[in-house]
């Protein structure tokens, strides 16, 4: 397999640094986002967690429940360690509008 297509199923490395004059990507190191208690965010949930009530997260932290949308307006009411606690309202990401959705999690 070449290194573009594996770089492509990375989740946070991204194929469009590539200096074809080397033949080498520069990939920048992934920093974890910070997220404050008391503010909002937008923010796209990971294809693997949307409708699955079986996905890690949803079994693990919050009951079976998992986010029915890919785009999410979340506010962060609590942290515990490093986990976080949201109350979040759906998003279409495409029409950028707020959804009749909500969640917490």
């Amino acid at each position: 397999m070449k290194l573009k297509e594996l770089l492509k199923q990375c989740s946070y490395a991204t194929v469009d640094s590539y200096d074809s004059t080397t033949g080498t990507y520069h990939i920048k190191k992934y920093t974890k986002p910070q997220f404050q208690i008391g503010k909002c965010y937008l923010v796209k949930v990971a294809g693997n967690i949307v409708k699955n009530p079986n996905s890690v997260m949803a079994t693990n932290w919050n009951n079976g429940h998992a986010p029915q949308f890919e785009g999410l307006k979340i506010y962060i009411s609590k942290a515990l360690g490093q986990n976080i606690y949201v109350d979040a309202a759906g998003y279409d990401l495409i029409n950028n509008k707020d959804l009749d959705y909500v969640w917490s999690g």
